[in-house]
């Protein structure tokens, strides 16, 4: 076997992007840090004055907080549901010092956090969507079999005009305070995602990118060879020291398909299985699993003994190719037409705290839909649903939380910096994921404003050379002839609410209104396909009327059957040859929290086809048969057309 060599910098001790999700493997450890910690509010911000970071418990009044989990809804308290400023978070726990470095990782906390471990600043993040993590192993005794460790952690929720999402706080006396905020959903806080401790050896994997540059084919249309391309990238080494490294990628039987030894290189795979959307042919219908790798990576020093230093597995590798014509979407050259529905991270109690029987309730009854499709609308989503999604075959829109951006944001120079930040910390995270197929980079701007030119285009600029072959785009609610940024983008996704928020109880609108509406899109821009991303009534479940009115079951029913008769006209699936558009997205999967007002009947949004309690309101089964009859199309009539 051959080998290459080469020299390896060492990192900074403390990263606040993290970029591997953290896996057990023959070199590494992980311990959650999950369950009940030490939680009380900060309501006069004093807290860091005070050192509380530096005291062996929290003073009181503490409780009991669930973490993963929001904590505006766990308790009885108003005070802390509607709580806008800092509060804190502790807990100790023991740890065997059997590794040389550890790193201590918080999958999301919203909004700014700051993390302290055994008295001392271990790293600050803002943003409430994305990983950050700490090597923390500077701050822990090595003297000793095992260490008591003691995480304090304070957690702002308030939202600025710089943050991502923008808030404006109004401070209307010392006991009112109140966060106005561009957006339809509830601003959950707290620690919403998994605390996770991991171990890696001094010199470790610290990186990995993988991404499919080729796949050919024989005259039948059969993948008869791919070419995946890779970097891995290494720290903690000494620069006068090399190492040796070995790629292996692993089919679903654990067979070794391929293999190399160079750290940035590429792997070939003679008759390769591919990872595709569910429902795209007979052999993948919504009800099974998609064909997914394992990417191997051993790290080696450079002894006789050769001895392992980090062993690090992908388990989701999927070889899929992406690429736009000007009226189709095609995944491994073969037109895909989205038909799935867009969500929040929400359920009862827990907010936005992530929830293994939330997530898989979510994918089964995507399989129950025949769903093939989803928007991370509007942030990304805990690691696990990409994990899901890579092995159900459900394609994702993954969206920055870039929502509500007006012309405040469009001239500040700090939010688009923070902009670029996010987006960049999204791609490196979720990059890997074959299910990944768009990065959408932010919904309903007001971009019919001149400053969204600019504004943009800079953001585009940005991300195409990091977009991993993927296509951008960001979602319009803006007017055909007045939006001043897609111009710079890949594809078109528009919300539209004709029949509710506009033309309000009239269906008969709908279809008219619609056909004009993508028929001026098409003119403005003939080269870009079309995806209906948000269309939707809201619904009280049990309200019924004949004639159909606005909130009844009925209404909703007749409402997404107005829009889909005039989707089908224009529809690349049915219309191969003349269509555009490419997709249809429902808003919502779940009704979802939102502020309390008087449109929002028990502070929520009630557009779901499923209830915040996951059961089906009349209209699911509309969505269902529908998109039944989509897959149908897809695996007749396109199982053998390729572009």
């Amino acid at each position: 076997m051959l080998w290459s060599y080469f020299l390896l910098l060492t990192t900074l001790n403390i990263s606040l992007h993290a970029l591997l999700y953290p896996a057990e493997s023959e070199t590494r450890q992980v311990k959650s840090l999950d369950g009940l910690w030490h939680f009380r509010l900060d309501e006069q911000g004093v807290g860091e004055n005070e050192r509380w970071f530096a005291q062996p418990n929290l003073p009181d009044p503490t409780i009991f907080m669930p973490v993963p989990s929001s904590y505006n809804d766990v308790t009885q308290n108003i005070t802390i549901h509607r709580h806008i400023g800092w509060v804190w978070y502790a807990k100790d726990f023991f740890l065997h010092n059997t590794a040389p470095r550890w790193v201590l990782r918080f999958q999301a906390a919203h909004y700014e956090s700051r993390v302290w471990v055994n008295g001392h600043s271990a790293v600050n993040h803002s943003g409430g969507h994305l990983p950050f993590e700490a090597d923390i192993t500077p701050f822990i005794s090595t003297n000793k079999d095992y260490s008591k460790v003691h995480i304090v952690v304070a957690i702002n929720n308030t939202l600025t005009p710089t943050t991502l999402p923008p808030g404006y706080l109004q401070i209307h006396s010392p006991s009112y305070r109140e966060l106005q905020t561009p957006f339809d959903f509830f601003n959950y806080a707290g620690i919403d995602r998994s605390v996770i401790l991991y171990s890696t050896s001094t010199a470790y994997i610290q990186d990995i990118t993988i991404d499919t540059q080729r796949i050919d084919y024989d005259a039948q249309h059969i993948a008869t060879s791919a070419v995946l391309v890779y970097t891995v990238t290494i720290a903690g080494v000494n620069p006068i020291n090399t190492i040796r490294v070995l790629i292996e990628l692993l089919d679903a039987n654990g067979m070794v398909v391929a293999n190399n030894t160079d750290s940035h290189s590429s792997l070939v795979v003679t008759k390769p299985n591919l990872w595709e959307p569910c429902g795209m042919n007979y052999t993948h219908p919504c009800t099974e699993h998609s064909y997914l790798y394992t990417l191997q990576v051993t790290l080696y020093n450079d002894s006789p003994q050769m001895n392992i230093l980090d062993i690090y597995r992908i388990r989701h590798v999927g070889i899929r190719t992406i690429r736009l014509t000007d009226s189709k979407f095609l995944v491994n050259e073969r037109p895909f037409y989205f038909h799935g529905a867009n969500a929040h991270e929400d359920s009862d109690i827990r907010g936005k705290g992530f929830d293994h029987v939330i997530l898989a309730k979510h994918f089964n009854l995507y399989g129950w839909l025949h769903g093939n499709s989803f928007r991370t609308s509007h942030y990304p989503y805990a690691d696990e649903f990409y994990e899901m999604a890579d092995r159900f075959g459900i394609a994702i829109i993954d969206e920055t939380p870039a929502v509500g951006l007006s012309a405040t944001q469009f001239v500040s120079q700090a939010t688009l910096d923070h902009h670029k930040q996010v987006t960049t910390e999204m791609i490196n995270r979720d990059r890997n994921h074959p299910s990944v197929l768009m990065w959408s980079l932010a919904n309903e701007p007001e971009s019919n404003v001149p400053s969204a030119k600019d504004y943009f285009s800079a953001l585009a600029n940005f991300t195409r050379p990091i977009a991993a072959g993927r296509p951008i785009t960001y979602v319009i609610s803006a007017g055909y002839n007045s939006d001043q940024g897609i111009q710079f983008f890949d594809m078109i996704c528009i919300n539209r609410y004709f029949g509710w928020y506009s033309q309000s109880g009239r269906l008969d609108q709908i279809p008219n209104l619609v056909s004009e509406e993508l028929t001026n899109w098409r003119h403005r821009f003939p080269n870009k396909p079309i995806l209906m991303s948000e269309y939707g009534a809201d619904t009280v479940v049990g309200l019924h009327n004949d004639p159909s009115f606005m909130f009844t079951e009925e209404y909703q029913k007749d409402f997404y059957t107005a829009y889909h008769s005039i989707f089908d006209n224009f529809s690349s699936l049915i219309h191969p040859d003349t269509g555009f558009f490419v997709g249809e997205l429902p808003w919502n999967m779940f009704d979802f929290a939102t502020d309390q007002s008087i449109t929002r009947v028990g502070g929520l949004n009630r557009k779901g086809l499923f209830t915040r309690q996951r059961q089906p309101k009349a209209a699911a089964f509309v969505i269902k048969s529908r998109y039944e009859h989509l897959e149908s199309i897809n695996t007749n009539d396109l199982c053998n057309s390729f572009e």
